[in-house]
């Protein structure tokens, strides 16, 4: 997994995610509601995947640090 251009995606996909539920809606058509809505659960599964990327990695990391420890 390339971590620099993951760390800069998770950043984008977090500001976003800010920005889409921080919309005000008030006038805005169902569709675009809608499509709202569908971008914004697509970008939390991309954050999700990302973040659940770094805890495995890290996972890894600590296991082959104990592993060669011996």
């Amino acid at each position: 997994m390339d971590t620099i251009e993951a760390k800069k995606n998770l950043e984008i996909y977090k500001r976003n995610v800010e920005l889409l539920e921080n919309y005000n809606h008030l006038f805005s058509s169902y569709s675009f509601k809608t499509e709202c809505e569908r971008q914004l659960k697509s970008l939390k599964e991309r954050i999700q995947v990302i973040e659940d990327a770094f805890a495995k990695e890290a996972k890894r990391n600590k296991k082959a640090a104990v592993c060669g420890m011996w």
